[in-house]
């Protein structure tokens, strides 16, 4: 019986370990952290947050057996959302005066930052980058070149965000210095893959969580378990109960 013991409690102890969970992002702010928790669980995978290991943000962890499907779920929404710097994180005062160029260069990247992350906020928008070109005032007064714009939207299955694409150039014509005509903003458009379906319940979700490593070891252990009880009984036979003491 003791050893029958042990081997259940051995084969459970694997069983849990095959279900451990392993952190999928780390180091996420909170926001970022509740969304994908949202993905997860809507999908049917169980997640759990809590502080990164490291001590800093959050992380996201889910059981080892559903780390594929839990990254097409995210892939497919384009979690996590990438982090934007506004203006004012760009234009921190740090060190002493910056060159022309790197004004510039600080100054465009974070109008693009400002731009992708009010595009991203839009429903059906996965993911959004936008590119600027400002070009140089002439220093002797001369006509200057127009600026440009190129916008790439990722949208979900039938987003159908091209039926706005009037209303997206306007906007972001409107939020360009020097960026006057409608017709010098590009945007295109690309479809991601859909969501994989909900994730099945019940008993067969939790099979199909467990590695194939833990299955194949678990069988090794109760093939061990059935011939240690066929030996039990064959070199040591269960004693036969004394017979009853007949009274004269």
């Amino acid at each position: 019986m003791n050893a029958g013991r042990i081997l259940t409690a051995a084969l459970l102890a694997l069983m849990l370990a095959a279900c451990g969970r392993t952190a999928l992002y780390s180091q996420l702010d909170e926001q970022q952290a509740n969304e994908l928790m949202a993905a997860l669980l809507d999908a049917g995978i169980p997640a759990e947050k809590a502080p990164s290991a490291s001590k800093t943000g959050w992380e996201v962890s889910v059981n080892r057996g559903d780390i594929p499907y839990a990254m097409q779920v995210l892939n497919a929404r384009g979690l996590p959302r990438a982090q934007h710097r506004s203006l004012g994180d760009v234009f921190k005062k740090e060190g002493f005066a910056s060159s022309a160029l790197e004004e510039k260069a600080r100054y465009l990247f974070g109008l693009s930052q400002e731009l992708e992350r009010t595009l991203s906020r839009i429903d059906g928008v996965v993911e959004a980058r936008v590119h600027i070109a400002l070009p140089d005032k002439d220093p002797l007064g001369g006509q200057n070149a127009d600026s440009s714009a190129s916008v790439i939207l990722f949208e979900r299955p039938g987003a159908n965000l091209r039926a706005r694409e009037t209303d997206l150039k306007v906007f972001i014509k409107d939020s360009i210095e020097g960026l006057d005509d409608v017709n010098k903003v590009t945007i295109k458009f690309f479809e991601v893959q859909s969501a994989p379906p909900p994730k099945r319940q019940g008993a067969a979700a939790a099979v199909a969580a467990i590695s194939p490593v833990a299955v194949g070891i678990s069988a090794g252990l109760v093939m061990l378990a059935g011939a240690a009880v066929a030996l039990r009984r064959r070199w040591w036979p269960q004693r036969k109960a004394p017979a009853p003491v007949s009274r004269l």
